[in-house]
C-alpha cells in the first residue's frame, strides 16, 4: 500500500525590482502546522563532498537486499539548528542513511525550522555527479520542493508516493540511535583496511569486527569485545566516499540489533545504519509500539515538545530541563521520537526537532501486533490476576492455552512462543502490548481506541 501526497499549492517565484524570491511548497499531514514559504536557502561552501555524500545516499535509496520489496525514492530533509539533514532508507528498509551538512559547510539563511520529503530524480543525480570542487552551488528547501542550482542549471526534486513501511522504519532508527554508544574509531588507513577485509558476495551470517593491534579484523566467530555486524556486504554501498573520509566512528548497542558507521568529511557527516537482520529491516521491528502506549504525563510531553520546537537541538543536561529526572527525560524523549517528532544525532549525543510529515496514529495502525493486542481486548480474552504500581499480571487466552504476562517497572515477560524466541528485542509481543494498553487506559479511552481501528 502507498500514500500519494497531494500538495495544496504550487511553488512560486515573486519578482521584485532588484531580485527574485523562490517560494517552495511542502506537504505535511498535520494541517495545524504553520506553513512557511522557505526553510533554508544559500550557498554550499563544500559542494564536492556534499554532492558525493548525496550521491551515496541515492545509492542507499536504490539498494534492495530483499527480493520482494518495491523501490523507495523518498529522502527526508530537515532544516534546523544551523544544519541540513537528509535521511533515507534502502528500498528494503534494512539500511538507513543520513547526510548531516554542518553550519561551516553552509553560507545561507535558515528562515525557520522545517521538514519535507522529496524525490531523488534522475536529473538531480546527474547534476550532483557533475559538481566539482570550487563550484558555486545553491540549495533552496521549503514548503514543497528541494531546488539545487549551479551556473545556469536548476534542478527540482518533486513529490513522491510514500511506502507505508518507511514510516515505521524512520521512527525505529531514532530509538535505536539513542541506545547506541561509541564502540570504535578508525583513521583513514584503518578505514581502507576494513573495507578490503569485507568478504566477497552476499553474507547471510553475522560477522564480528575486532582489532589486532590497530588493524581491523573481520571474522564469523564472536570474540570478547568484538562488534557484531549483520549483512556486512551492505557496507559496500559507501565505498565511493571512502577516499573523502577523514575518520570513521562505529556505534553499537547492548541489544546488537543494529550497527552504525559514521564517516566524517570535514564539515559533512555520512551515517550508515545496518539492521542486524537484513531480510527483515527496520520496518519489521516493533520497538516503537511500547513507547507509544506508555503512561507518560501529558504536561511532560507538551513541555519537551515545545522546548524542542523552540531550541531545535537539546540534551538532558539543558538547564531548563533539569526538573525532569534522567529516567523521566529518557521516557519522554523516547515517546516523542516514536511519534516522529524527534531525530537523534549520534555525534553530538543530542536530539533535534524533526516533525515527520505523517500522523502519529498511522505508526500505531501499521503494526499487526498492535491490532492483535486490541483484538484481545475487544474479545475480552484476558483475566486480571494482579494490578499494582509495581506488579501487573494477566492471563491471556491463546490457541488452547493461557499465556501468563507479568509486567514490573524494569521488565516484562510472557509465556508465549514469540517472547521465547525474541524476548523484547523486537518489541513487545501482542499479549504484553494488550496488558500495557489495559493498564494505561481508562474504559472510555479503550472504547475510543477500538472505534478508531473499527474493531
Amino acid at each position: 500500500m502507498e500514500i500519494t501526497y497531494q500538495y495544496q499549492e504550487p511553488s512560486s517565484i515573486i519578482k521584485e525590482k532588484d531580485n527574485s524570491n523562490l517560494f517552495l511548497a511542502h506537504y505535511n499531514e498535520d494541517f495545524q502546522e504553520k506553513e512557511v514559504p522557505c526553510f533554508f536557502w544559500g550557498k554550499l561552501r563544500e559542494p564536492y563532498s556534499i554532492a558525493r555524500s548525496l550521491l551515496t545516499l541515492s545509492k542507499v535509496v536504490a539498494a534492495n537486499f530483499m527480493p520482494n520489496s518495491s523501490a523507495l525514492r523518498d529522502p527526508v530533509i530537515t532544516a534546523g539548528g544551523g544544519k541540513l539533514r537528509l535521511e533515507a532508507f534502502s528500498s528494503c528498509c534494512s539500511v538507513y542513511g543520513k547526510v548531516d551538512i554542518l553550519p561551516e559547510a553552509l553560507d545561507g539563511e535558515f528562515l525557520q525550522q522545517g521538514t519535507t520529503n522529496v524525490d531523488f530524480n534522475t536529473e538531480m543525480i546527474s547534476a550532483l555527479s557533475r559538481i566539482n570542487k570550487g563550484e558555486n552551488v545553491f540549495f533552496s528547501i521549503g514548503k514543497k520542493e528541494f531546488v539545487m542550482q549551479k551556473a545556469d542549471q536548476k534542478v527540482v526534486e518533486k513529490k513522491v508516493s510514500l511506502p507505508l513501511r518507511w514510516i515505521k522504519g524512520m521512527a525505529t532508527v531514532q530509538l535505536l540511535s539513542a541506545e547506541m554508544n561509541e564502540a570504535a574509531n578508525l583513521d583513514k588507513l584503518q578505514i581502507q583496511l576494513l573495507f578490503r577485509a569485507i568478504p566477497k558476495g552476499d553474507i547471510k551470517d553475522d560477522y564480528y569486527l575486532s582489532f589486532r593491534g590497530k588493524k581491523p579484523f573481520l571474522s564469523p566467530i564472536k570474540t570478547n569485545g568484538s562488534i557484531c555486524i549483520g549483512g556486512i556486504h551492505r557496507l559496500r554501498l559507501v565505498e565511493t566516499i571512502i577516499p573523502l573520509a577523514q575518520k570513521l566512528t562505529i556505534y553499537t548497542s547492548k541489544s546488537e540489533n543494529a550497527t552504525t558507521f559514521q564517516f566524517n568529511f570535514s564539515n559533512v557527516r555520512f551515517t550508515l545504519m545496518l539492521s542486524r537482520s537484513f531480510w527483515r529491516g527496520f520496518s519489521g521491528e516493533g520497538i516503537t509500539l511500547e513507547n507509544l502506549i506508555e503512561d507518560i504525563p501529558e504536561e511532560w510531553m507538551q513541555k519537551l515538545n515545545t522546548y524542542a520546537q523552540i531550541n531545535e537541538e537539546f540534551t538532558a543536561n539543558d538547564p531548563l530541563l533539569k526538573e525532569l529526572s534522567s529516567y523521566d527525560f529518557k521516557n519522554v524523549a523516547t515517546r516523542l521520537s516514536a511519534m516522529g517528532l524527534l531525530g537523534y544525532d549520534l555525534a553530538q549525543s543530542s536530539y533535534y526537532y524533526r516533525k515527520l510529515p505523517f500522523k502519529v496514529s498511522r505508526i500505531e495502525s501499521l503494526n499487526p501486533r498492535y491490532k492483535n493486542a486490541l483484538l484481545i481486548i475487544k474479545k475480552e480474552q484476558y483475566e486480571w490476576v494482579k494490578n499494582t504500581s509495581t506488579h501487573t499480571e494477566t492471563r491471556i487466552k491463546g490457541s488452547g492455552v493461557f499465556h501468563k504476562v507479568v509486567i514490573k517497572p524494569d521488565q516484562a515477560f510472557c509465556t508465549c512462543t514469540w517472547y521465547a524466541s525474541y524476548g523484547t528485542t523486537r518489541g513487545d509481543c501482542k499479549h504484553i502490548l494488550a496488558t500495557k494498553i489495559l493498564k494505561n487506559n481508562s474504559e472510555k479511552e479503550l472504547n475510543q481506541l477500538l472505534e478508531e481501528f473499527e474493531l
